[in-house]
């Protein structure tokens, strides 16, 4: 398995760059699984078409930690990419990390 990170200050399109690599490695035949830690959801959006309605930290919230199914939290988005919604601090509370990893 492979990792990619994007991290640095907001607005500097860390979201659009890990979309398009997810999409992109998508489109040569590897699975990918993006996992967004951003509070706006921008990363995962952007492959879902929509925002993930829960996020790790709601589920995390509402209920048990025991009763969190993975398709709870786990959304196939464009080209069967795995997408997960970490959730994260509060808009420029912090830096934002987008994960790509994929397999051949």
């Amino acid at each position: 398995m492979k990792k990619i990170a994007f991290y640095g200050k907001g607005g500097i399109g860390k979201s659009t760059t890990a979309s398009n690599v997810s999409a992109a490695l998508s489109l040569m035949g590897k699975k990918v699984c993006q996992i967004g830690c951003d509070p706006k959801n921008d990363s995962t959006r952007l492959l879902l078409g929509h925002i993930c309605k829960e996020t790790i930290l709601d589920k995390v919230r509402a209920c048990e930690i025991e009763d969190i199914k993975a398709e709870d939290i786990v959304h196939a988005g464009f080209n069967g990419i795995t997408c997960v919604e970490t959730g994260g601090p509060e808009p420029e509370g912090g830096l934002s990390y987008l994960y790509s990893c994929w397999t051949n």
